[in-house]
């Protein structure tokens, strides 16, 4: 488990991401400019939400609504992708990650059932997801995000 706050693991989302580029990511591609931070939309709400979630005076609200446009965490461009695990982060380029598609793997049949009133379309095809390079990315996962300040001792009246 990784602890994100305070007297968590890091402070922030921002530290994590950038340690994890400097650490976990081989040294090769730490300074390609195409790595992204890709999060699941809760991780990301929950970086943006403080910001908007206050009475602010304009100017206040223009910072914020800039700040949030940009989209960034640890210094990168954090892209936000459907069903992605809500509490992880992937670091690594969009180039490598891949689909690949098996040639005339691609199967159909399509069946007219009169007894269900219905007719029953069949498809299958040969699909991998593939990372292509991976010292060029790193899987952050089981991120917590809270306030991890021990409990003050009770008292003794002794």
């Amino acid at each position: 488990m990784i602890r994100v706050g305070r007297n968590g693991d890091y402070e922030n989302l921002d530290a994590l991401v950038m340690d994890a580029t400097n650490n976990l990511i081989d040294e090769v591609y730490q300074d390609d400019p195409k790595l992204v931070a890709i999060v699941g939309r809760k991780l990301l709400a929950d970086k943006y939400f403080p910001l908007v979630n206050k009475p602010q005076e304009n100017s206040e609200a223009l910072a914020a609504d800039i700040i949030i446009s940009q989209k960034r965490i640890g210094n990168l461009p954090a892209v936000r992708v459907p069903y992605f695990p809500a509490n992880a982060v992937l670091v690594t380029t969009l180039e490598n990650l891949s689909i690949y598609f098996m040639d005339e793997s691609h199967r159909r049949s399509i069946d007219e059932n009169p007894k269900k009133d219905r007719v029953e379309n069949y498809e299958s095809m040969n699909i991998d997801y593939v990372v292509e390079a991976y010292a060029a990315g790193c899987l952050l996962e089981n991120i917590t995000l809270g306030d991890f300040t021990a409990p003050a001792a009770p008292e003794s009246g002794a």
